[in-house]
């Protein structure tokens, strides 16, 4: 990456010393100050080229940060970093610690990044703490935020909004849970679409919506037939279905001829 970054900023400056080689004798002939002008040019594009070349090491330094902190968070709960999911400690104190310790590392690491792509992804990671910390009011501010934040068709606006629709699940509001989950499922990059519609699915028949729960299990049944099939979606859309043709009232009895 540091090979290509360098021979993108020798492209740039190649590009402009082939200018100035092109107008070295019109140059010579309007005189000094001419020449000094080319040469601030020829600066400015250093410049540029010195600040695009500093801000890709500066993501790249973030990012370091960032693995770190996860890190120590993973030793803390007593993992490896090598471990594809972080164990839960069977010392409760030990994980609250943790998680607390984490958190407060994150919130100075989004504040030193701003609103860069990067604090995005630890803002994420913060609303995970948040989750196991029991803390879900904070998570929904803070997912609520992320989501507004994130272009439409960002895959990781998904991964917000299944988040938060699991955090709204939690706080006892199903129907707002399955529409964040719905939501989530309609943005086509994000890969996991079929557990997010099968999710949305089960919420609304939760809430009592069984007509939005048929939709989104047949949503789930296009998305992916093999793992709708394994989850036994068509099982659950007969029982939505059953519920809606108990709530549909009563056809009047036919009058009878006297």
């Amino acid at each position: 990456m540091a090979q290509q970054q360098h021979g993108d900023t020798e492209s740039r400056l190649e590009g402009f010393e082939a200018r100035i080689q092109a107008g070295f004798e019109w140059a010579n002939a309007h005189g000094r100050e001419i020449v000094i002008g080319i040469v601030v040019f020829l600066l400015a594009g250093g410049v540029l080229a010195g600040i695009w070349e500093w801000q890709s090491r500066s993501r790249t330094a973030a990012l370091t940060d960032l693995a770190a902190i996860e890190a120590r968070f993973a030793r803390a709960m007593g993992s490896t970093t090598d471990e594809p999911f972080i164990s839960e400690p069977a010392n409760a104190e030990q994980a609250k610690k943790a998680r607390e310790a984490a958190l407060a590392e994150l919130e100075a690491f989004i504040a030193a990044h701003g609103s860069s792509d990067i604090a995005r992804i630890a803002d994420l990671r913060a609303a995970e703490l948040e989750v196991g910390l029991a803390n879900l009011a904070a998570a929904d501010r803070r997912l609520e935020a992320l989501v507004a934040a994130f272009d439409p068709d960002d895959a990781r606006r998904g991964v917000a909004l299944r988040l938060r629709g699991y955090v709204l699940d939690q706080s006892g509001n199903p129907l707002a849970a399955a529409e964040a989950y719905e939501a989530g499922a309609r943005i086509e990059a994000y890969r996991a679409r079929v557990l997010l519609w099968i999710a949305a699915g089960e919420a609304f028949a939760r809430a009592g919506a069984p007509a939005r729960a048929v939709g989104a299990y047949r949503q789930a049944l296009s998305a992916s037939p093999e793992v709708a099939e394994e989850q036994g979606i068509v099982t659950r859309i007969a029982i939505e279905h059953a519920k809606l043709e108990s709530l549909a009232p009563a056809a009047p009895a036919p009058a009878s001829d006297k």
